[in-house]
């Protein structure tokens, strides 16, 4: 494939732009989950219900946004892309989603862990697994319905203005003919605006990777699991999605094979490294396999930056909403069978065979 000079430097932007998305979509989802962490608290502390249901009204805005017309015409490297796949997919997270299903049902989240709390028995588990799965996937389904009509209904009508076009029978442009058609086109301030957020994400990446790379090697501290490492990974994880959906989405008609593959990958992975952070090294001792504090905080940068950037609910919810109900249905199956299937035979066998302890950090 041979590029000239225009279409390299609108890979360049593209890219660019993306780094800087799902950096920015990683720090979105911790800012907002930190910010649902207090206590007494109506959603449990530390759950990823905030942040999914957050992209997805963003994701839901984009997507009429983009029929408005604000975007360019929506090919791999448009700047819609770089916000749907880029930012609102490092936002939420599908692996966290399906592990805190599995932790809640099992009794292994790390309160229980801490407190050493359980189920009154296991029948409660199949209980908290449909508490906790249905709350999050129709809050999340809610919330894109919502984002997709406050943007028809309210921010379209006002930023958007009729355009008279006419048009012959063929449906070309032809100014001779009487017959007219009208439709909303964005008012212009609106694409200078899309084109100075467009260019803000492209002059911040390498700024933000910079910074990134000095508070993670200066810092050894709590900040460093929490706050700055994850991010670098995020982007791994964002692309690893983005061209995984690239790649594989048109295998199967009815089914996004992409997303599909990303997301369980995510989960496959998630299991192990909560193993690694919270499974004990012995069965008769509490110390974790991550012994060290530095080995935690990579490890749980891991967790919530690769694997969080590489799974996505609002890609999910989005993919399922323009499939029919019968093939949304069947994809939403079998992602949740096989996402909770890996991860009780991953972490499932071996907390119950050698336990779970509290991490290092």
């Amino acid at each position: 494939m041979q590029f000239d000079g225009k279409s390299i430097w609108s890979h360049i932007i593209f890219h660019l732009a993306y780094v800087s998305a799902t950096i920015l979509g990683n720090y979105a989802r911790e800012g907002t989950t930190a910010l649902a962490t207090y206590t007494p608290s109506y959603v449990e502390s530390g759950s990823v219900l905030w942040s999914n249901l957050t992209s997805c009204i963003v994701m839901g805005m984009l997507q009429e946004l983009n029929s408005a017309k604000w975007f360019a015409p929506d090919d791999v490297k448009s700047f819609f892309t770089v916000l749907t796949t880029g930012f609102c997919g490092a936002y939420s997270s599908y692996s966290t989603l399906m592990l805190e299903t599995f932790q809640q049902s099992a009794s292994l989240s790390p309160s229980n862990i801490k407190n050493h709390t359980k189920l009154p028995n296991r029948a409660f588990g199949m209980k908290e697994f449909l508490a906790v799965l249905l709350t999050q996937l129709f809050t999340s389904m809610g919330a894109y319905l919502f984002g997709r009509g406050f943007s028809k209904s309210i921010i379209v009508p006002l930023t958007n203005t009729k355009n008279v076009v006419q048009k012959n029978q063929s449906g070309e442009e032809n100014k001779d003919t009487t017959i007219e058609t009208t439709e909303l086109v964005p008012k212009p301030w609106v694409q200078k605006m899309v084109s100075l957020f467009q260019g803000l994400l492209v002059l911040l990446a390498i700024p933000l990777i910079a910074i990134i790379l000095v508070l993670t090697l200066v810092y050894g501290n709590y900040s460093r699991g929490k706050w700055t490492l994850f991010a670098l990974f995020g982007i791994f994880g964002g692309y690893l999605r983005y061209y995984l959906s690239d790649w594989c989405n048109g295998w199967i008609k009815n089914f996004p094979m992409g997303t599909f593959i990303a997301n369980e990958f995510a989960v496959i992975l998630i299991a192990c490294f909560q193993i690694i952070v919270r499974g004990r090294k012995n069965y008769h001792e509490s110390k974790p396999v991550a012994g060290g504090v530095n080995s935690c905080h990579v490890t749980s940068s891991l967790i919530s930056g690769f694997c969080g950037s590489l799974s996505t609910i609002s890609t999910f919810i989005n993919e399922a909403y323009k499939l029919k109900f019968n093939s949304m249905l069947v994809y939403y199956f079998i992602s949740v069978f096989v996402s909770y299937s890996l991860l009780v035979v991953i972490m499932g066998s071996y907390s119950w065979t050698r336990g779970l302890t509290i991490p290092m950090c």
